[in-house]
């Protein structure tokens, strides 16, 4: 059984080599915490596909908040989460779309990282960098860091920041960020405005308040 990944998104030209460049980079990242890729390609209408391990699972915040975890049990899934993309970055791959949609957890509460569909590798050559001009890049506002707002060059700061979005969400059971429309959230996250864990919660531990702070800094 697999899960096959048929993107919602334009088929346009090029689009045949940058999914043999995410095939390419998915290939190369064999880790316990991240989904395995085992095919991919186009079809013959040019629609790309991928072909993916399928995981049993539930969404992070939903498994926490199903589950009623505690601040410590929390934290053992997000380490599991911070040591797969550790992984990645050893590997010179950024995900770029990090969010707890995209970080399934197992009924043995292991955690499982999928989506690294616009993942980036950071030694890119010259044609790789012209796809991505071509054909975009898709982020998620409420987890976008800032600099992915901007149009400025992702790095490895940017999962980073995103996850403490994950960590702030994860251990406080509420979005970092929300407004009325796409727009108003976008303010928010270029200027950093989020509420501060001890507004929601006096006793958020003093210490991943500033882990928090740190990794959600809106300079990388």
């Amino acid at each position: 059984s697999v899960a096959l990944k048929l993107p919602h998104m334009g088929w346009s030209a090029g689009i045949d080599r940058r999914v043999a460049r995410e095939r390419d980079i998915l290939a190369g990242l064999e880790h316990p915490h991240i989904a395995r890729l085992y095919e991919a390609g186009v079809t013959p209408e040019g629609r790309p596909w991928l072909a993916m391990e399928y995981v049993q699972g539930l969404p992070l915040d939903v498994y926490c908040r199903e589950q009623r975890l505690d601040v410590r049990q929390r934290l053992a899934l997000f380490l599991q989460v911070a040591d797969a993309v550790v992984y990645a970055h050893s590997r010179l791959v950024v995900h770029r779309d990090l969010k707890p949609n995209n970080i399934l957890v197992t009924a043995q509460a292991e955690v499982r990282l999928l989506d690294f569909g616009v993942a980036k590798l950071l030694q890119d050559d010259e044609d790789s960098a012209q796809l991505t001009r071509a054909l975009g890049c898709a982020v998620t506002p409420d987890y976008a860091a800032p600099e992915q707002v901007a149009g400025q060059q992702v790095t490895l700061a940017t999962d980073v920041y995103a996850l403490g979005i994950v960590l702030y969400e994860t251990t406080l059971g509420v979005r970092a960020f929300s407004g009325p429309n796409e727009f108003a959230v976008l303010g928010k996250v270029a200027k950093g405005d989020y509420v501060a864990p001890h507004v929601i919660d006096p006793e958020y531990p003093a210490e991943l308040a500033r882990i928090i702070a740190r990794a959600m800094a809106p300079l990388p």
